[in-house]
């Protein structure tokens, strides 16, 4: 089954709002429409449409308010927007492609400017999408964290260091109930919160809980849960397991780098929870040791290392005492001499290749 890309319309004039909603149903698109900017506000977070289409000129919230509130909001920033304007002057124009929109409208339009407009920027944005999924999917495959998706009942997908975790056959990803992966006190803990969450109630939560093996060892972990996707009705949630400090052995995928691929792919990570997944990193200290090889020069050796570190661009950039536009080149010509797509698949790569040596030394107390 093929689910329809859904569109929010903000449009205060009724007629025209049930206009587009018809020609976008007609091309099978799931069509919500709102009345006013606080209306469309608050169904842009409980409909979490594909994009949304916005009038300027609204009271007392208008359109350019709408766009202000959902933006720092940070949820279209995987969600193209267009405003509807009935107004051709340029400076109005570019005041809203200056806010960062990413197209516009001008009242009349005909129904094929507007399917073809929705058509651009949806392929746009789904190209965008699947660049962050690759980098999920490199996170989910590498991370020695336990990460899994769940409708809140039954594990829908598990990465590799869940199933070792849970000392489960290779073959058992999916179908693996919640309340059998904790053992019943956990359970009992988090069992409101969780259904809070896949009902959007609750946008994400983290609890010390235990989990349970296959064969009944029981490990004690942080586990943060958060909303992943939203449909009707319902959400699809993730779940991050950090393993206790003391007992956690291997080294650990730079948190930045987790949050950064968990936004991309549309995942609500909160302020707060960043800053507790950031703490628990911050009580670990990785220690990179370059192996002599031929393979990457001095330079890049060094911003291969500080980016296992977890340090920005910038910071990068400082310690080299270089430019941020000569870290980034350098970064590009690691991706290029080991044919990956992101800074993931070049940590993979040096260590599966022996470049890079590294040392975890963790820090207690």
């Amino acid at each position: 089954m093929t689910l329809l890309k859904k569109i929010l319309v903000i449009e205060d004039d009724n007629r025209l709002a049930k206009t587009i909603k018809n020609v976008l149903s007609l091309n099978e698109y799931d069509v919500c429409c709102a009345e006013n900017g606080a209306s469309g506000i608050q169904k842009a977070f409980e409909f979490n449409p594909d994009l949304i289409l916005c009038d300027i000129k609204m009271v007392p919230v208008n359109g350019y308010q709408v766009y202000q509130v959902l933006k720092e909001s940070l949820l279209i920033d995987q969600t193209p927007f267009i405003f509807i304007t009935g107004n051709s002057q340029l400076e109005d124009i570019r005041f809203g492609m200056d806010l960062g929109a990413d197209d516009y409208l001008i009242k009349p339009f005909d129904n094929e400017r507007l399917i073809l407009t929705i058509e651009i920027k949806l392929a746009k944005y789904r190209k965008l999408k699947e660049a962050g999924r690759n980098e999920f999917k490199a996170l989910f495959n590498l991370t020695p964290n336990g990460i899994f998706l769940f409708n809140g009942d039954l594990i829908l997908e598990s990465n590799p260091a869940l199933i070792r975790i849970l000392n489960l056959p290779n073959d058992q990803k999916t179908c693996y109930s919640i309340e059998k992966l904790l053992d019943t006190a956990s359970y009992l803990k988090i069992k409101d919160r969780i259904s809070r969450c896949k009902n959007g109630l609750l946008n994400s939560f983290s609890e010390t809980v235990t989990l349970v093996s296959l064969n009944g060892e029981k490990v004690d972990v942080t586990l943060f849960v958060s909303s992943y996707e939203k449909y009707s009705g319902y959400s699809l949630l993730i779940g991050l397991v950090i393993m206790d400090n003391k007992k956690t052995k291997g080294n650990e995928v730079v948190i930045s780098e987790v949050i950064n691929v968990l936004k991309n792919e549309n995942i609500r990570v909160t302020e707060s929870l960043g800053e507790k997944l950031i703490n628990i990193f911050k009580q670990r200290r990785v220690k990179m040791d370059i192996n002599k090889n031929d393979f990457f020069t001095k330079r890049e050796n060094q911003v291969l290392c500080l980016s296992m570190e977890g340090l920005p661009i910038k910071m990068i950039a400082d310690q080299l005492s270089i430019s941020d536009r000569t870290v980034e080149n350098h970064r590009a010509k690691l991706m290029g001499k080991t044919n990956s797509k992101n800074i993931i698949e070049v940590i993979a790569f040096s260590i599966s290749n022996k470049l890079i040596g590294i040392v975890l030394a963790i820090v207690i107390g």
